[in-house]
């Protein structure tokens, strides 16, 4: 028999996918293809060039795992992130583009020899942005996970980025120290959308920095009461939330002495919630 092409490999993959009602399934192809075989996911649904045997049985057990319901960056092993290529595991959050809206504000409003904390990191795609950006700043990520700390850990490694970083559950392990700007993207789906999520997500991604009680802003809640102790006057800090949590957000940190506002994601949504410290 001969060896398929790399084009018929990406048209039986796209069919496997779209039976499952993958929507995405010609550019997750194209993803796993161009791990498996080399060619660039532009190239995968042209390609003639028969595949070895080894590119093949790879290409196929990428999509016997994606078929059974690992994002398509689990199966193979990172994500991409502004211009970075992270490691990833089910042990941290796949990156989210939305969330480069919060390195791009963070890069605004870090000042030069600034001190930065990233308050949940998790594979270090808020923290590594900076720190690849700015060598001159002070860069600290935390995490209330181990686990997720070594994949950031490895990560700052293979890009060369000065991170320090810190097991703490929120500021827990920060006590006395303050910081120019804070970013966090902690947890915010409220329990009750669980059901809601597409199954790759409810189940495979990690439940403790996905899910909070009280709507999903119970953790995000903690934080900001303790927000103030660790920014310097004039501070700014910034949090990822779901949209409707925004004002709430908003309100606290103006009980809490900030100059709030809200700012949108690129597809209009109210996605953070912003403030500095007076």
């Amino acid at each position: 028999m001969a060896a398929p092409t790399i084009r018929e490999l990406f048209a039986n993959g796209v069919a496997e996918l779209e039976k499952l009602g993958v929507e995405s399934a010609a550019s997750e192809v194209k993803l796993l293809l161009s791990d498996a075989c080399g060619a660039s996911p532009a190239e995968a649904a042209f390609s003639d060039r028969a595949a070895t045997a080894e590119e093949t049985e790879r290409f196929r057990w990428f999509l016997r795992r994606r078929l059974g319901g690992e994002p398509v960056q689990y199966v193979l092993g990172h994500a991409y992130f502004y211009d970075l290529d992270l490691e990833v595991s089910p042990a941290v959050l796949i990156p989210r583009p939305e969330t480069e809206v919060l390195v791009d504000r963070v890069l605004e409003k870090l000042p030069e020899g600034g001190a930065l904390l990233d308050l949940g990191t998790g594979s270090g795609a808020i923290a590594l942005s900076v720190a690849r950006r700015r060598r001159d700043a002070r860069v600290t990520a935390a995490d209330v996970s181990e686990a997720a700390l070594e994949v950031a850990r490895r990560n700052a490694s293979r890009i060369g980025a000065e991170v320090e970083f810190v097991l703490s559950d929120l500021f827990s392990g920060l006590a006395g120290r303050r910081f120019d700007v804070v970013a966090a993207n902690l947890p915010y789906v409220p329990e009750e959308d669980r059901p809601l999520l597409a199954p790759e997500v409810a189940l495979r991604e990690p439940a403790v920095a996905l899910f909070a009680p009280d709507g999903g802003f119970a953790v995000i809640g903690r934080a900001l009461k303790a927000l103030p102790e660790h920014l310097v006057p004039g501070g700014f800090a910034i949090f990822e939330l779901d949209p409707r949590q925004a004002a709430r957000a908003a309100e606290t940190l103006e009980r809490l002495g900030f100059a709030a506002g809200i700012r949108r994601d690129l597809a209009g949504r109210e996605r953070f919630a912003e403030g500095v410290k007076r």
